[in-house]
């Protein structure tokens, strides 16, 4: 869709972890103050997804965050409750800096997945 800041991410210029046929991976536009937060983007402009391919997501996003992350014990993927997008399926994963400009709305949306990069075996 051409109005839609996903659709038309323009990713010579953007910080890219992961892609494939399906997914992208790929740092978020603003920070917030965070040393990294990141993001998968569903590659067709799609609200929803089948179930097998948002458990691909999980895991793909969750396998790029403990590199991404290694710096911190923990990093949290999270629900889409406060996203600014909200017609093109993708989730954010982010650390748990409480000096971040977001940190509240972190505390106050619901987490899908708490990685904890002490234990490298869980995904």
């Amino acid at each position: 869709m051409a109005n839609c800041p996903l659709c038309s991410l323009d990713l010579q210029k953007e910080k890219i972890f992961y892609q494939d046929d399906s997914f992208i991976v790929l740092r978020t536009k603003d920070l917030k103050g965070h040393r990294e937060r990141i993001m998968i983007v569903y590659r067709r402009h799609q609200h929803t997804i089948p179930y097998r391919a948002y458990e691909r997501a999980l895991t793909i996003l969750s396998q790029i965050g403990r590199e991404v992350f290694k710096y911190t014990p923990k990093f949290v993927i999270l629900d889409t409750t406060f996203a600014s997008i909200n017609d093109h399926w993708h989730l954010v994963a982010s650390d748990l800096d409480p000096k971040s400009e977001d940190f509240d709305l972190i505390l106050a949306t619901r987490w899908i997945k708490v990685v904890d990069n002490m234990y490298p075996e869980q995904t």
